[in-house]
Parts: structure tokens; C-alpha cells; sequence
């Protein structure tokens, strides 16, 4: 994604306050109002103080009415004005639809709100500065986040009109300002460290949605700031005190013109100083106990567990190569209540909604910067992070070199574990293609290459690897403090053995690299085995799924075959399909893609080296042909299609296993004990 070209906020608000004095004219002078259509029972109250505002409330009050489809949730509109001047008046009686409620005198911003809210429907109020225009899909972002029955208040991501970050959530420190934005100043206003959702100390009144209930539980904003700074504060470090979280929602986003309204800035500037005296008085020994600031940090929660991800890039389930194994445990890790950060080595979605398209939003995803970005992180981060996970072993190597060349240790860094997953031990890969090519291998040839693999494994208090075969073969290079995680598979609804509606045959796995195993077992099947099994099953369709290159999705033609490419969702295509196809004849690691078919009901045809790392038994899902031994294993094949009595055995055996060795549950716990230090009574 090409990164925005920010301009000073100082001529962004010229802009802005000249494309808001165009649009006002274009209405007066088209003779057109600023309509609401009424709803019934609104999800959200909006509630904008007005007071001299004129042509920023037209501009906000203008892109409230025409954005309203892209809303993503109901609302109604509610305008208090503070006795504005003639002119800002003009502007509330062009709305149709909307509550204005027009105060004799000016009572204050924050008194002016709870009268906004004292007349509202809606189950959240939303608090709206008359100068801020929302993003589409702003205010559904907004009440997302409620879901969750501690969440109390949620808040914006906030942006300098000219496209400086403003606001992504902030947190307080004990020194003269106090008050912190995180992020504040940045040029890019879509920066990584900006776009995932997190605990916060408090946000933004200018953008501050709260629930119904806990507001007039905490009884409103608080006259005593009145008029105006610090409510929005003080508001949210009582929601704090009562046990309700404090959210910053990235995919909320806003241009905020801030204090655009607001004639002198050395009355602001005293405002701000009396009320920051008026919120320590209140508030000073709860946010500063003598054990640190509760919200020093730029995620608050100082007793959730820290961890730093490192991967080749960001783990999507849809790349394979062991990404789906590492998309389940972030995602798992997120789910525990952990703070996460993923740092991709080598590549990370441009866009940021890709990223996020199968992780959830509370996972930090950082760019891909490689060793550089990896060792400034370091640097940056070095007290921050309880645990430490690097995957594969290249990345292990990388990991304990930076750490070298800055005489720093492993253990320093990460307060409570270091972790090195394996993934997938490229010495056996590697070895097995050679055994494979050159007819014959030699186990000193393995044993060298996996000393090489491992020889910063010891550094490590966990090494986790993803079968039980794996684990033997490191245990008898020497690294006894082994773990496996495998994959995990939530249990499906109620699966079909109706044969009626599948048939054919389904393959899935990235072929972006000409000499991985996917592409060699591909080829090698298309050429020896296809030709025979389509001729005996002429109507029974092949179906390739995965990225691909233009190059071999040419050489992959073949009759009744269909290369799908990558597809954000194969569930449908394996349950159109009769049986899973993997030919692979050399890898290492676990058979993702296996495990998938058959925790989805798609009995599978396996070859020896993929049946001994899953280490299931015989039929648990999947016949075993060796491709050594074509005629076997077009046989099997065809068996396992016209076979309903095989392949219903197969299924139910499978989904067994699955329910078995596959549990979440059981995965989450696992994760558990391995990042957290035991704790003894």
C-alpha cells in the first residue's frame, strides 16, 4: 500500500474549513436540508455540542446524512447548542430528522452532553465533536467491541485533517502533561503500530462511544470540568474504576480537526491547566500507586501476558507452508487474553485490511522489515515482552544473532519464556528431496545438517515441533526440551456421509515455488497417476486450490482438471468432492492440509511419509499408498471414490481422531502452560 503523503495539520484545517464553507453554500444556495430519516429504535445516539461552529457542524452534520449506508449501524442524531452565534444557528434549522435541543447560555461541553443523553434512545451514546468527519463503517466499528460485556468504552482512530496521526488510543505517565495520544504526530496515519485494537487509559471525547447503562451508572461527564477538558478523562479512568475496559478500535477511523472551533488558544491552554490540576487531585494515587503508573504503557494491562511473535510473515491460514499451524496458535494466543505481536521477517500484507482478513483485530501486526526492523523492535521493546515464540529455524538463527552481536541475552528480553517452534526440521525436507533425486541418502549427511539446525535450539526453554516423529529425531540430536503442538480443528456442525452430492478428487497447497514438495508431488501425480484414474472415473472432475504461478498453472492443464488458485474459503470445494489427493513424496513438519480434510468429513489418500508424521492409525481418516508403487495407488484411489462402505468407514474413524488429538480446548491449554511460568503456592 503506498503510504499517504501527509501534510501540516495547520493547512489541512485551512482545507477543511474551505471545503466546509463550499458545501454550506452549495445547500444554501440549492435550497437543500440535512436530512435524517427517523428509526424507531436506534442502536446509537449521536450527541454533537455545537457552539460557533458553523461551517465544520455543516461539514460534519453533511457527512453524517450522506454516509448513513455506510454507517454500519442505526442511529439517530441529537444537537445541543450552547447559544452559537446567528450564523451556526442557520445551520440547525436546514436539519430535518434530527433533536436539536438550544441552550439559553453556554452550560459547558460536558453538561451540554449529558443533556444530549438525557433525551437519547439509543443503547450506546456516542459523543461526536462538531469538527470531526467519520470514516465509512465508523460507528458499526464502534459498537463492535460490546460484545464483550466488560467493554464499557470504546474510542477512535484519530487523524490530523492533511492525514497526521492524531490519536490511536493513549495512556498516562506521571510528568507535566500527564496525558499521552500514542502515536501522536506520526506522518503515516495507517502506521502498524496504529491498526490493532487494544486496552487503553482512556480516549478521545472527540470521537467516545460508551454504553448506555454504565453512563448513568457513573452519572454522566462530571460538571466539575465544565467547560470543557478532562470530562472525556475522567469519564474513562471511572469506567476503569467501576470494571469496565477502555477500547481503542482501529477500524473506527475519523479526521479530527481539533480545536478548530475554538477562537483563542490561550484560553484553551488555561482550561487544560486548571482541569489536568482538578483530574490529579482526583485521581492522582489511583493511576500512580506506589508500585508504577497503572497506564504507563501503550497497552495499559500490565498483568496480561506479552508475547512476540516471529515468523516468516503474517501467518494466513490460506498460504500453507505451515501458516495455518501458526495462524491457530496467534489467533489461539489472542483468544487467552494474551497481547500479541506478529513480526513478519520477510513479508507482510501492503494492505492493512489483508492482514487482518482470517487474525483478530487485538493482534499487532508490524511491517516486514527483516533483521533490520527485527533488531530495532529489540531495541525499542527491550522491557516489554513476557515471552519470546521465533518459528523455523533460519529465523531462530537470525533471532540469536542479533541478540549476539548486541551481547544481549534471549532471557533478558523475554520475562517469562523463550520459545522456538521448529515448525518443520528443513534438514529432513532437504534430505529426503536429495535421497529422492540422487536414489540414495547418508544419515551422517542428516545428522551434520541437523546439528547445524538445532545449534541454537539449547537457548530455548521450550522447542516446540509438530509431531511425535519430529520430536523423536530431535531428541536424538540432542534437544531434550521438546513440546509438540500439532493442529487443532474446531469441532464442525453435523457432517454429511451422503455420497450422492460429491464426487471427485481435491488437492490443496501453495504452489508458488517450483521445487517444494506441493509442486513435486503435483506434477509427479499428473503425470503417472491422472491419465489412468480419469479414464476409469472419466465424469469425476480434479479440483487444484492454492497460489499459483502463471507458469505452472500452464503446465498443469490436463483434462478434467481445474486449478482453482487461492481461494479464501475451501471448506465448499472439500465438501463437493469425494476424496482428498496428497501425493507428497518428500516434506517435513505435519500435513496441514490432511488434518483439515479430514476434521471436514473428506476421507484422504496419503503417502507413507505423510501417514508416519501424522501418526495416526491405519483408516483414521485416510487410506496410505506408496508412490513408489503407482498401480497401488491409482488403485486406492479409485476404491476409495466407488467404495461408500470404505469411504464411510474412513469418515467416521477420522472425525474420531480429530475429536481426539485435534481439541482447542486442549491446544489452548497447552499454549497456556508453555508461556506461562509456573507459579508456586
Amino acid at each position: 500500500m503506498k503510504k499517504i503523503e501527509a501534510v501540516d495539520p495547520h493547512y489541512g484545517r485551512l482545507a477543511a474549513i474551505a471545503e466546509a464553507r463550499l458545501i454550506g453554500n452549495a445547500i444554501a444556495r440549492n435550497g437543500l436540508r440535512i436530512a435524517f430519516p427517523p428509526v424507531v429504535a436506534p442502536d446509537v445516539s449521536i450527541v454533537i455540542v455545537s457552539l460557533n461552529a458553523r461551517d465544520l457542524l455543516t461539514l460534519t452534520l453533511y457527512r453524517l446524512a450522506t454516509q448513513q449506508a455506510f454507517a454500519g449501524a442505526s442511529f439517530e442524531v441529537i444537537v445541543v447548542d450552547n447559544a452559537s452565534d446567528a450564523e451556526t444557528l442557520t445551520v440547525l434549522d436546514l436539519l430535518d430528522g434530527a433533536m436539536v435541543i438550544r441552550n439559553a447560555e453556554n452550560v459547558g461541553y460536558g453538561p451540554a452532553c449529558n443533556q444530549g443523553a438525557a433525551a437519547a434512545r439509543g443503547r450506546y451514546f456516542l459523543f461526536l465533536n462538531p469538527d470531526v468527519e467519520l470514516m465509512p463503517g465508523a460507528i458499526g466499528a464502534l459498537v463492535s467491541p460490546f460484545s464483550d460485556a466488560t467493554v464499557g468504552i470504546v474510542g477512535a482512530h484519530l487523524v490530523f485533517p492533511g492525514g497526521y496521526l492524531q490519536e490511536s488510543g493513549a495512556f498516562f505517565r506521571n510528568d507535566a502533561q500527564i496525558t499521552h495520544p500514542y502515536l501522536r504526530g506520526n506522518t503515516n496515519p495507517l502506521l502498524a503500530e496504529s491498526t490493532f485494537e487494544r486496552e487503553v487509559g482512556y480516549v478521545s471525547g472527540a470521537v467516545l462511544m460508551i454504553e448506555r447503562g454504565l453512563f448513568e451508572d457513573l452519572g454522566g461527564f462530571d460538571d466539575l470540568f465544565a467547560p470543557a477538558y478532562f470530562e472525556d478523562t475522567d469519564l474513562c479512568v471511572r469506567c476503569h474504576q467501576a470494571g469496565r475496559r477502555v477500547v481503542y478500535q482501529p477500524r473506527a477511523s475519523a479526521i479530527h480537526f481539533e480545536n478548530a472551533t475554538t477562537p483563542v488558544r490561550a484560553d484553551v491552554e488555561a482550561l487544560i491547566d486548571r482541569n489536568r490540576a482538578r483530574f490529579l487531585e482526583r485521581h492522582r494515587s489511583w493511576l500512580f500507586p506506589q508500585a508504577g503508573p497503572r497506564f504507563g504503557d501503550r497497552t495499559h494491562n500490565t498483568w496480561a501476558l506479552k508475547v512476540l511473535y516471529v515468523d516468516d510473515g503474517v501467518p494466513h491460514i490460506d498460504l500453507g507452508a505451515g501458516m495455518p499451524r501458526a495462524n491457530f496458535i496467534v489467533a489461539t494466543l489472542a483468544r487467552l487474553g494474551y497481547q500479541v505481536t506478529v513480526y513478519p521477517v520477510y513479508r507482510a500484507d501492503p494492505e492493512i485490511a489483508q492482514r487482518y482478513r482470517d487474525l483478530p483485530d487485538t493482534v499487532e501486526i508490524l511491517d516486514a522489515e527483516e533483521g533490520m526492523g527485527l533488531a530495532r523492535l529489540i531495541e525499542e521493546r527491550q522491557e516489554h515482552y513476557d515471552v519470546l515464540w521465533v518459528s523455523r529455524p533460519h529465523n531462530i538463527d537470525l533471532v540469536c544473532q542479533i541478540f549476539q552481536n548486541r551481547d544481549l541475552s534471549l532471557r533478558d528480553f523475554a520475562k517469562s519464556r523463550v520459545i522456538f517452534d521448529s515448525e518443520a526440521l528443513f534438514c529432513l525436507r532437504a534430505f529426503l528431496e536429495g535421497t529422492l533425486q540422487d536414489g540414495s541418502g547418508f544419515s551422517a549427511r542428516l545428522a551434520a545438517s541437523a546439528r547445524r539446525e538445532t545449534r541454537n535450539f539449547a537457548q530455548a526453554d521450550h522447542v516446540v515441533c509438530v509431531s511425535e516423529a519430529e520430536a523423536r529425531l530431535l531428541q536424538f540430536h540432542g534437544v531434550t526440551n521438546t513440546a509438540v503442538l500439532g493442529h487443532a480443528f474446531a469441532t464442525q456442525a453435523e457432517i454429511s456421509s451422503d455420497l450422492d452430492g460429491r464426487s471427485g478428487f481435491v488437492f490443496i497447497g501453495s504452489l508458488e515455488h517450483e521445487n517444494s514438495p506441493n509442486v513435486d508431488s503435483l506434477i509427479w501425480f499428473l503425470e503417472t497417476v491422472w491419465p489412468d484414474v480419469h479414464r476409469a472415473l472419466p465424469r469425476a472432475p480434479f479440483t487444484i486450490i492454492g497460489q499459483v504461478t502463471p507458469d505452472l498453472r500452464a503446465r498443469l492443464s490436463a483434462p478434467n482438471v481445474t486449478v482453482m488458485g487461492r481461494v479464501p474459503d475451501p471448506a465448499p470445494h472439500l465438501d463437493r468432492a469425494r476424496v482428498f489427493v496428497a501425493p507428497t513424496r518428500f516434506a517435513a513438519g505435519m500435513p496441514h492440509k490432511v488434518h483439515a480434510a479430514v476434521a471436514q468429513g473428506l476421507p484422504c489418500l496419503v503417502t507413507p511419509i505423510l501417514a508416519e508424521q501424522l501418526g495416526w492409525p491405519e483408516g483414521s481418516g485416510y487410506l496410505t499408498r506408496d508412490w513408489r508403487d503407482p498401480d497401488t495407488f491409482i488403485t486406492g484411489l479409485i476404491q476409495l471414490h466407488e467404495d461408500a462402505e470404505t469411504w464411510r468407514r474412513l469418515q467416521r474413524a477420522g472425525l474420531a481422531q480429530v475429536a481426539q488429538d485435534c481439541s482447542p480446548v486442549a491446544y489452548a491449554e497447552k499454549l497456556r502452560s508453555l508461556c506461562e511460568a509456573p507459579v508456586f503456592a
